[in-house]
């Protein structure tokens, strides 16, 4: 027989006890006054910088360019159609379900789920890729108000200057957190990472930064880098819209480190962040190098884009590299 313990325990049951976790606390508050307090800071920084000048001040330049607007209003809405084309029919009307590893509200357990309809559409980068060919969209009617020698309205500069930075911030942060992190992070786990390689997932993760890229240097539009504060809006929406995507009825997490819950999620929160207002920064200043020279900016930005897109993975070690990408 086991003996028993002055407090009623057993001999097995004393050690068991002894190395029982505790529960990890519940961050959802905190992370939630996280975003609020930086909400708070950067309207009080909107208001304080006078951004609302700067914008005005900027609209017009996203209209001119050494190439005829022609060419640009053409580029521009075939960007626009290009993002209308890949959320409706390539992702949304596709028969074909995707593939998600997602973390469970209720149970915190990863699962891996098929994803079918609107519900494909709740990535950061299918965000991306909307606000990219919104932004193209109305900054291509901007251009061909300019064509027809029309009055642009102030609202329509007014928008184009705050979603291009959107478009510049999420488009780059995506294609560099694609390529260097979710894409090893597959083929560590000899996970089928062939899927990335499809038609729409290409789009979504490279071709918005390459056109946006393009456009940058060919308008040479005048950036700010108070602008960086509108990929910073972005980025807190997109999280607010995470945390309750993942409160409905079977919801889950799209991505783990968004989860409200963990002990890391007001850092990560704080990261995501950061790195939007980071990367649209970076692309300011490639902006100014252009201006001063356009030979040695050009190239810079376009090594820059060289090294964050991906179009084909192949690890001889892994199963899944010869996947088609089609």
């Amino acid at each position: 027989m086991k003996g028993k313990r002055p407090n009623g325990s057993t001999e097995e049951e004393r050690p068991r006890e002894a190395f029982e976790m505790p529960e990890e606390e519940d961050k959802t508050l905190v992370s939630l006054l996280c975003a609020l307090t930086i909400t708070v800071l950067s309207v009080a920084f909107f208001f304080v910088i006078g951004i609302n000048d700067m914008i005005e001040d900027a609209g017009w330049s996203f209209q001119t360019s050494a190439l005829p607007m022609v060419a640009i209003g053409v580029f521009r809405y075939a960007c626009a159609y290009l993002a209308f084309h890949t959320v409706v029919f390539w992702m949304v009307r596709n028969p074909e379900p995707g593939r998600m590893f997602v973390v469970l509200h209720e149970t915190s357990e990863e699962v891996m789920i098929q994803t079918k309809g609107i519900e494909r559409i709740g990535t950061f980068s299918s965000w991306t890729l909307m606000v990219f060919g919104l932004a193209f969209f109305v900054a291509g009617t901007a251009s061909w108000m300019t064509v027809f020698d029309l009055e642009v309205p102030p609202l329509l500069n007014a928008l184009t200057v705050v979603l291009m930075p959107i478009a510049y911030g999420a488009a780059f942060i995506t294609a560099t957190v694609v390529r260097y992190v979710i894409i090893p992070e597959e083929i560590n786990m000899k996970r089928p990472f062939g899927t990335f390689f499809k038609n729409y997932e290409l789009v979504m993760h490279n071709y918005t930064a390459i056109f946006l890229a393009v456009d940058l240097f060919l308008v040479q539009a005048q950036l700010e880098w108070q602008f960086a504060i509108f990929p910073i809006y972005f980025g807190i929406v997109y999280v607010l819209f995470s945390y309750a995507y993942a409160r409905r009825p079977r919801g889950y997490y799209i991505y783990s480190f968004l989860d409200p819950r963990i002990t890391m999620a007001p850092v990560y929160l704080l990261g995501l962040l950061l790195a939007c207002c980071l990367f649209y920064i970076g692309l300011w200043g490639m902006s100014m190098l252009i201006q001063w020279n356009t030979v040695l900016g050009g190239l810079a930005l376009a090594f820059w884009v060289s090294r964050i897109v991906l179009f084909r993975r192949q690890v001889q070690d892994n199963p899944f590299a010869f996947q088609s990408s089609s």
